[in-house]
C-alpha cells in the first residue's frame, strides 16, 4: 500500500516563474488509515490557470504497486475559452508506466478533472503537464513532477486526513505582488498591498539551504518588493513561497 510523503509546502512543488509569479501548484496527500503523510501546498495563484496533482511524492512498499494520481486544473477564465485545444498529458516518465487515464472531465465552467493509474518499477518520476491553448496569452503549460520511491519515509509521519482536490483548491490563497510596508517580528508577520501575512515553520532557500521563520522574517525588509503566494489558514494567511530579489524561497 502506498506510502506519501513530502516536505511541508513546497518541497515537491516545482514552479515555473513567469511575470505574475509563482503559479504551478501541487499537492502532496494522504489518508492516515494508509500511513500516509499530508502536506498542502499552495492550490491558487491568481492570474494564471492553476495544476493541482494529489500525491506530489509516494513511498511504495514494493515495485509494481499502482499509485492513482488526482489531477486537477483550475482556470482563471471560464470554458470553453478562445484557446480550446488545452491538455492533460504525462511526459518523461522513469521507473512509471502509466496503465489507465480518464477523459478529462469539466467538473465546472473554471475546473477540469483527470485521474492517472500509475505502476511505479523502481524509484522514479513522472512530470504531469498542463498545456495551454494554442495561443493563450497566459502562458505556455504548467508542470508538477511527482516522484516515486520503494521503501518508507525517514522521519515521523504524521497521521492526517487529506482532503480532497476539491478541499484543495476550495482553499483561500492569493499572490500578492507589492512593497513591504510593515514587518512585525511580534506577530511574525509582513504587510504587503494591505494584505497582513504570517511567516511560519521553516523555509529552504534557492541554494537548498535550510531557514527558520526568524531568517526569513530578517530578509524581509519595509520598503523591499517581494511576491509572495500564501493560502488561508485558521483565519489568517500564511506564507507558502515567497521570492525576494529573484531568488525563491518555498515553505518547508
Amino acid at each position: 500500500m502506498p506510502s506519501l510523503h513530502g516536505t511541508p509546502v513546497c518541497g515537491e512543488l516545482r514552479q515555473r516563474e513567469n511575470r505574475h509569479g509563482l503559479h504551478t501548484a501541487s499537492v502532496t496527500s494522504i489518508r492516515a488509515s494508509q500511513r500516509r503523510l499530508l502536506h498542502r501546498f499552495p492550490d491558487i495563484s491568481p492570474g494564471d490557470d492553476v495544476l493541482c496533482v494529489i500525491p506530489a511524492k509516494a513511498y511504495v512498499e514494493k515495485p509494481g504497486t499502482l499509485v492513482t494520481l488526482n489531477v486537477t486544473v483550475r482556470f482563471k477564465h471560464a470554458q470553453p475559452c478562445p484557446y480550446s485545444d488545452w491538455k492533460i498529458t504525462t511526459e518523461n516518465p522513469v521507473n512509471v508506466e502509466v496503465v489507465n487515464e480518464t477523459k478529462t472531465e469539466l467538473k465546472d465552467a473554471y475546473t477540469a478533472f483527470k485521474q492517472y493509474t500509475v505502476k511505479v518499477l523502481g524509484n522514479g518520476s513522472i512530470d504531469v503537464v498542463f498545456h495551454y491553448g494554442t495561443g493563450c496569452p497566459y502562458g505556455t503549460e504548467e508542470r508538477v513532477t511527482v516522484k516515486f520511491y520503494i521503501g518508507t519515509p525517514t522521519g515521523t509521519v504524521l497521521n492526517q486526513s487529506a482532503p480532497s482536490p476539491e478541499e484543495v483548491l476550495n482553499t483561500t490563497s492569493v499572490n500578492v505582488t507589492g512593497v513591504i510596508k510593515t514587518v512585525d517580528t511580534a506577530l511574525r508577520a509582513v504587510v504587503v498591498e494591505n494584505y497582513t501575512i504570517e511567516i511560519r515553520g521553516r523555509w529552504t532557500g534557492p541554494n537548498g539551504e535550510s531557514l527558520a521563520w526568524r531568517d526569513m522574517l530578517a530578509l524581509l525588509k519595509p520598503g523591499k518588493s517581494v511576491t509572495i503566494l500564501a493560502s488561508e489558514e485558521d483565519g489568517s494567511l500564511k506564507a507558502d513561497v515567497i521570492v525576494i530579489d529573484g531568488k525563491t524561497y518555498r515553505k518547508g
